[in-house]
């Protein structure tokens, strides 16, 4: 199978991964106990009030016809306006998503850059001093949670060691420094523990790999050490350690809330839970929608690197 055939294909199971996705938040939020117009209106509000706030706002029409209001809406790129704000939901969604996708993308960042060279090391050294370092290490950041790192940054580096901003966010249009600076304890908190899980993948990716008869046969050869382990163990290793980062990507973006409240930083994961809480349905449903197609980008873009990664991988092979 071609490259653009397979492309085409992904890209079209992953309009129909979305569209489930949107289906089935639309139909969820509204399971949610809460009538928005009532929360606006507060609870001393007449009934005669909150029906004609229901109506003005749509609430009022039959399910399904809010539902394929809704989808032609989002055919066109129109995701609705806020409930409360009457502010668009992409212009809501855009004002919080930089500083979230800062966090996930430095912090995926760090992730790998503690992981690949830490799990090289301790498989080429297994069951010696640097493996159990190693060990020790990705298990601690593993057990260790993110907003709890994020507490004990801010302690050391914010107040005993005052290098850093504390809270808040800088954009990265008003410099490159200041929003480094604003981003990388933030970053370094989601950042640590799933540098321990992709630690763990690499060690375990890369001991199978060492131990198998194209590795034995290309060490009896008297190759470079360093041609076999980078060449032929890293490049095969890899493939399941960027598949599990491209997914703990995803799950950055969603999950990074607790991290942000830390730090005092308004980003999706904060506007998402405030929205639920006011049953404000087009920001609930526009957020889920963006974080799905995060994850649906970023599975495609991992198809698209094991070809970078190991030529010999065909697209149709995987099919």
């Amino acid at each position: 199978m071609g490259m653009k055939r397979y492309l085409a294909k992904r890209v079209a199971h992953s309009f129909v991964v979305i569209y489930v996705v949107a289906t089935t938040v639309f139909f969820a939020v509204r399971a949610i106990p809460g009538d928005p117009a009532r929360m606006m209106l507060g609870g001393d509000a007449s009934a005669e009030a909150i029906s004609a706030l229901r109506q003005e706002m749509g609430l009022n029409q039959p399910m399904y016809v809010q539902y394929f209001r809704w989808m032609a809406q989002i055919a066109t790129g129109d995701l609705g306006n806020s409930i409360f704000t009457d502010q668009t939901v992409l212009a809501r969604l855009a004002g919080v998503a930089e500083p979230t996708l800062s966090i996930a993308a430095i912090g995926m960042t760090i992730a790998l850059l503690i992981a690949l060279p830490a799990g090289i090391v301790s498989a080429v050294h297994q069951n010696q001093i640097e493996d159990y370092v190693a060990t020790v290490v990705s298990f601690l950041g593993i057990s260790m949670p993110g907003f709890w790192i994020g507490i004990i940054l801010l302690i050391t580096f914010a107040d005993l060691w005052p290098v850093l901003p504390a809270f808040g966010y800088v954009s990265i249009g008003e410099g490159i420094v200041p929003w480094f600076q604003h981003v990388i304890l933030p970053a370094l908190a989601v950042g640590l523990p799933y540098g321990g899980i992709l630690m763990r993948m690499t060690r375990s990716s890369m001991l199978e790999v060492l131990n198998e008869d194209y590795m034995r046969t290309a060490r009896a050869k008297g190759l470079n050490s360093r041609l076999v382990l980078f060449k032929h163990g890293l490049q095969n290793a890899l493939i399941p350690v960027v598949t599990i980062a491209g997914i703990l990507l995803g799950v950055l973006v969603a999950g990074v809330v607790a991290v942000e409240i830390v730090f005092g930083i308004q980003g999706l994961g904060r506007l998402l839970i405030r929205s639920i809480e006011r049953r404000d349905f087009p920001v609930i449903q526009g957020a889920v929608i963006v974080i799905s197609f995060v994850f649906v980008f970023m599975n495609l873009f991992v198809d698209m690197l094991y070809t970078a990664i190991n030529p010999k991988i065909a697209y149709g092979g995987r099919e």
